[in-house]
Order: C-alpha cells, then structure tokens, then sequence
C-alpha cells in the first residue's frame, strides 16, 4: 500500500475528532478552517474534542485534507507542511494549495502534494502505519 493509498484508508476509518486533532496540531485552527471554508476557526478545536459535530460537507473538507497533510507529513515536517499549504504553487498555477482547498479544488491539490512526496519504502511504510496506529490508540 502506498502512503497515498494509507492516507486514504485513514481519512475513511479514522473519527473526525481524531483528524480535526490532527489537522489542528498540523495546520492550527485557522488554516484548517479556511481550508475547509468554516467561518469559525474555534469550531475545529470543538471538533477535535467532540463537543460538536461538523456538518456533512465539513467533514468531507476535513477528510480531504487531511489526506493532503498524511501524504506531505510523510516525508515533511509540520512547518514544511504549514509552509507549502500557503505558498505559491508552480504546480498549482502559483496559488496557493490551500486557496485551491477553500475553494474546494482539492483533488488538484492532491496530485500536487503526491509528486512531491513519492511512494514510501515498505519500511517506511511500516513507521507510518505504527504511528497511525499509536496516534488512533490501537
């Protein structure tokens, strides 16, 4: 399984509390809010603790980009990751990735960070899913 594939797999499985967490401890409460076109920044760390539910299309936002961040967290730290989420993009026709996210074109996005970040090593790999798998409690 790639690590885009495992990225996937995640962003299915997971609880959308544990991937607001994620994506809070990742990006912060105002990237992830604009990427996912929420007018409430506070309302990502709500969703992080369960004390509220997202809505239908936010959760599918959040699942999204998520996935992004997995893909590039792979092979970049959080500040790299922070980084090319708001610079500008030459794959991207120089915008930035997470204007492309708020507008809801992620799909361009994860074809940007998957040629920068290349198919894991199946050792790799392994670090990745233990990590997964110790960051959901299993």
């Amino acid at each position: 399984m790639t690590g885009v594939e495992q990225a996937r797999r995640d962003a299915t499985r997971l609880p959308i509390d544990s991937i607001a967490q994620k994506l809070q401890e990742t990006l912060g409460q105002r990237l992830t809010a604009f990427a996912v076109a929420s007018s409430d920044p506070k309302a990502i760390g709500r969703y992080a603790t369960g004390r509220q539910k997202p809505r239908d299309d936010t959760t599918a936002r959040l699942r999204d980009l998520y996935v992004v961040t997995q893909i590039l967290l792979a092979r970049e730290t959080a500040e790299t990751v922070r980084a090319w989420m708001i610079g500008s993009n030459p794959l991207l026709e120089d915008r930035a990735p997470i204007e492309l996210l708020h507008e809801d074109a992620g799909s361009s996005v994860r074809r940007a960070a998957g040629s920068i970040a290349p198919p894991l090593s199946g050792r790799q790999l392994r670090v990745v899913e233990r990590a997964a798998a110790d960051f959901v409690g299993v």
